[in-house]
């Protein structure tokens, strides 16, 4: 059996932030009483928000959400203070072997 070798962090570059770098996100199709709102230029950073605030309403939460967008994770590389290479993982097999599966073991002898 060969040793494992150590490895390292997945990724060397960090990704840009969401405020930098806004996803392509897919929108799905919300029910009435939902709707789509954006808080980035050209319908980006996209929230949903009810559909029975009137409009006074509707901006402010939408003005208080544009004054803390930094607190919304859109990606991963939005979540401050932890590394990308904790949330990814990878489980690295010796080359050539194969994975199985294991029968379920019985952990009390009485039981059948």
């Amino acid at each position: 059996m060969q040793p494992l070798e150590p490895v390292g962090p997945l990724s060397t570059s960090l990704p840009k932030p969401s405020i930098e770098e806004p996803p392509k996100l897919e929108l799905k199709e919300l029910p009435s009483t939902l709707k789509y709102t954006f808080l980035g230029d050209n319908q980006t950073l996209p929230i949903i928000i009810s559909s029975d605030l009137t409009p006074s309403q509707e901006e402010e939460v939408i003005d208080l959400l544009k004054e803390n967008k930094e607190a919304i994770g859109w990606m991963m590389a939005d979540i401050k203070g932890i590394s990308p290479s904790i949330c990814e993982h990878r489980i690295n097999l010796i080359e050539g072997s194969k994975p199985s599966r294991e029968p379920q073991r019985i952990a009390n002898p009485l039981m059948k």
